[in-house]
């Protein structure tokens, strides 16, 4: 009786609002592509080896596992807003680079609430404008750029391109992301080689490489890993 009294008094595992919302969406793709629970985990286990529940995939894995659905004939279906600006916002380029690098605060520690509905008012505040999937390019420009201000003033990031060769420098923006979250967990300083050793481990590399050679998908998983670090040093969600 004891043991049913200590069970019932276990507290839930909080589930990240954006996990939560993107558990939503794959319920609906399961459904709407008639998957049982052997295909949907048939689905899974061949996108992601080794892995047949979501509860088993990290945050970028979710979203990579929404778009197969997609390409297997997935369409969401978009609710009607109860307020103006709480709508997904659009797909263009400006909307998912704002959209990355307000994922990418949120991994830095910056901010605790990485869901749509928070980046969409920050968008409001910032361009002025009643609904923030219609923003022009110009007010697109103007938060990504408040957006980039914010992550090297809170958190360092340093979004100089890299110098790859004579004269020839590469946008990386997730390597630099990163980086400062290396910084942040080592107390401001940074080892190149250190982040070198971790990033073969984490990907499982066979061979010796650097961590700025990181695919955008490994990059991706890798901030949402040292993201969760990063959370729990400054007593946030992890």
């Amino acid at each position: 009786m004891s043991a049913v009294r200590q069970s019932a008094g276990k507290p839930k595992k909080q589930i990240d609002p954006y996990r939560r919302r993107l558990y939503g969406k794959i319920e609906v793709a399961k459904k709407e592509l008639g998957l049982d629970d052997e295909a949907y985990r048939d689905v899974i286990a061949a996108q992601f080896p080794g892995k047949t529940s979501r509860t088993q995939l990290g945050t970028g894995q979710l979203v990579d596992l929404i778009e197969h659905f997609k390409s297997l004939g997935f369409k969401p279906r978009r609710a009607a807003p109860k307020r103006a600006g709480r709508k997904n916002l659009a797909g263009s380029d400006t909307a998912r680079k704002m959209r990355a690098l307000w994922i990418s605060l949120y991994h830095l520690g910056v901010i605790s609430d990485p869901s749509e509905s928070a980046l969409g008012a920050f968008i409001k505040r910032q361009a002025k404008v009643d609904d923030a999937a219609f923003v022009t390019p110009e007010q697109g420009y103007k938060v990504i750029e408040a957006l980039k201000f914010w992550a090297a003033r809170e958190a360092g990031v340093d979004w100089s391109a890299f110098n790859v060769g004579y004269r020839e420098f590469i946008e990386r923006p997730r390597h630099r992301v990163l980086q400062a979250q290396w910084k942040i967990l080592h107390g401001g300083n940074f080892d190149h080689i250190a982040l070198c050793m971790w990033a073969e481990k984490f990907i499982q590399s066979p061979c010796k490489m650097s961590w700025t050679h990181l695919t955008d998908k490994q990059a991706d998983r890798a901030i949402e890993a040292l993201g969760a670090k990063v959370r729990a040093l400054k007593g946030g969600t992890k």
